[in-house]
């Protein structure tokens, strides 16, 4: 599997840590041959999130702590292809459409079925509207402004110097 969505796995909430790591096994056993899940993106710093929102093209509509990321509750996804079969996954991608395996289902839909049965949101099926694809979260019921009024009540848990919520510990 991939090395480095692994480390991003690592900073993940640790209410939902070890079954990312069992959801993203099991997506990627779905997956055919040629095609790999990566999450490029999972706790994000509240300046890591403030660089984004002041990005252009618009990037996000979330600025700090108004982002599930900021929470280790979030995570984003792109889909890996080895194009010439060599193991090396040269090719990034975000279309949604694409079967890469040729089992008839588009890779992307696949990936996503798995962990919206696992209770996680997305736009792709969770609502009936696209919203942000490759972003995957699962907060609890909780807002972003819930999350954060945890936080600013100093009802959290610190981990490795990251801070969440008490309420997901």
């Amino acid at each position: 599997m991939d090395k480095l969505t692994y480390q991003r796995i690592e900073k993940a909430h640790p209410l939902i840590r070890e079954e990312l790591k069992v959801l993203y096994t099991k997506a990627n056993n779905a997956l055919g041959k040629g095609v790999r899940l990566r999450f490029s993106w999972v706790f994000r710093t509240p300046a890591e999130q403030s660089k984004l929102f002041k990005k252009r093209p618009k990037v996000t509509n979330a600025d700090s702590w108004q982002s599930i990321h900021n929470y280790g509750l979030a995570f984003d996804i792109v889909l890996l292809y080895d194009n010439d079969g060599n193991g090396t996954f040269e090719e990034a991608s975000w279309n949604t459409l694409r079967d890469g395996d040729n089992n008839g289902v588009a890779d992307w839909l696949t990936v996503t079925q798995i962990f919206v049965k696992a209770g996680y949101q997305n736009g792709f099926i969770s609502n009936g509207k696209k919203w942000d694809l490759p972003h995957f979260q699962k907060s609890f019921g909780l807002k972003w402004r819930d999350l954060k009024k945890l936080m600013d009540s100093n009802k959290t848990i610190t981990d490795n110097g990251i801070v969440y919520p008490k309420i997901c510990a």
